[in-house]
């Protein structure tokens, strides 16, 4: 998984796309304990065409998945490319931090983005992801601005 990681993020950088890591593995970059199988990505583009595009000419097979999502694999993980929108996406990437990755760095989504992103999906491993991430960064989260940003989406959803 971290070949495939290493290689995307490479790719992303070849071509000045502003990504950052979400879900399982942002969580385990966070020092939590996800388990998890693929590599979720929110990308900065103003259309999925250019990656599905960069992807293909890459040979990767590319397979849409909603007009907000692109499926890969790279290096047989599994790989999501999210459109990171206007409503949250875009403030995740443009907040995202970077960690270290063995000589290089990769951007990953604050505890608090994914905090966020984790009570949107509400299934029971994000509630246990949630969870956890309060319990590792306790007073440090920004709770005001977590806030903030679900009450912002509740408005843009009703």
């Amino acid at each position: 998984m971290l070949e495939a990681l290493k290689q995307i993020i490479s790719l992303f950088k070849r071509h000045n796309i502003d990504y950052c890591l979400i879900g399982g593995l942002a969580m385990m970059l966070h020092n939590g304990r996800a388990n998890t199988v693929d590599i979720d990505f929110y990308i900065l583009v103003n259309d999925l065409k250019s990656i599905y595009k960069l992807f293909s000419d890459q040979g990767f097979e590319v397979r849409t998945a909603g007009e907000h999502q692109l499926k890969t694999k790279v290096q047989q993980v599994p790989i999501d490319l999210l459109l990171a929108d206007h409503y949250v996406g875009a403030d995740v990437v443009m907040r995202a931090v970077e960690k270290p990755l063995g000589e290089d760095f990769v951007r990953i989504a604050t505890p608090e983005d994914i905090i966020v992103l984790k009570t949107l999906a509400n299934r029971s491993i994000d509630r246990r992801d949630i969870e956890e991430l309060r319990e590792l960064f306790g007073d440090l989260l920004d709770e005001k601005y977590i806030t903030r940003q679900l009450k912002k989406i509740n408005k843009l959803l009703s």
